[in-house]
């Protein structure tokens, strides 16, 4: 009988490494301290407000703490990202050891999206006329975290939509493609 080869083994030549159980608890818990410390980053920087003449005034909301509530944002929309998978994955007990760095890294991918997005809508780009003179924290979260969730879905598209626009078929010539 002829034994059946997986997808990894064609492409690496071996079968996925499965996590042990207690690499999968490391991990995990890795998870969520990372949860904890985005949540008190988040809580730490987060501005104070006041009412003045019916109208919420953001107290100390300086453009380096809405580029760092943005960079939070967006690492805590990819960490649901990844919790989700890891928790996908560990629970069916299927989590392969090449997937740790993804795990790892994409929350910072998540944050540097998402400061890039900061900075286009910030910059006026996409505006007709004059910048609002007050910018919301919510707004800024919300915008980090929803770009971070689907940081891998906006890559992808952008990859697709660049390599349709500029004609790329650079990468067929490459031994390891990316």
């Amino acid at each position: 009988m002829a034994k059946s080869t997986s997808a990894a083994e064609h492409r690496g030549g071996r079968a996925a490494q499965s996590l042990t159980g207690r690499e999968t608890l490391v991990v995990g818990f890795f998870m969520v301290g990372l949860a904890g410390f985005l949540g008190y980053a988040l809580l730490t920087v987060w501005p104070s407000s006041s009412v003045e003449n019916g109208v919420i005034v953001w107290v100390g909301l300086t453009e380096s703490i809405g580029l760092t509530i943005a960079m939070i944002g967006g690492a805590l929309g990819s960490f649901i990202h990844v919790a989700t998978s890891f928790t996908s994955f560990a629970g069916n007990r299927s989590i392969s050891a090449s997937w740790v760095w993804w795990f790892i890294l994409r929350p910072p991918m998540g944050a540097a999206i998402a400061l890039i997005a900061y900075f286009i809508l910030r910059s006026g780009v996409l505006l007709d006329g004059q910048l609002g003179v007050q910018v919301s924290p919510f707004g800024i979260a919300a915008l980090g975290g929803i770009i971070g969730l689907f940081s891998k879905q906006l890559i992808d598209k952008l990859r697709s939509v660049a390599d349709t626009t500029f004609n790329t078929t650079h990468d067929e010539n490459r031994a390891d493609k990316l």
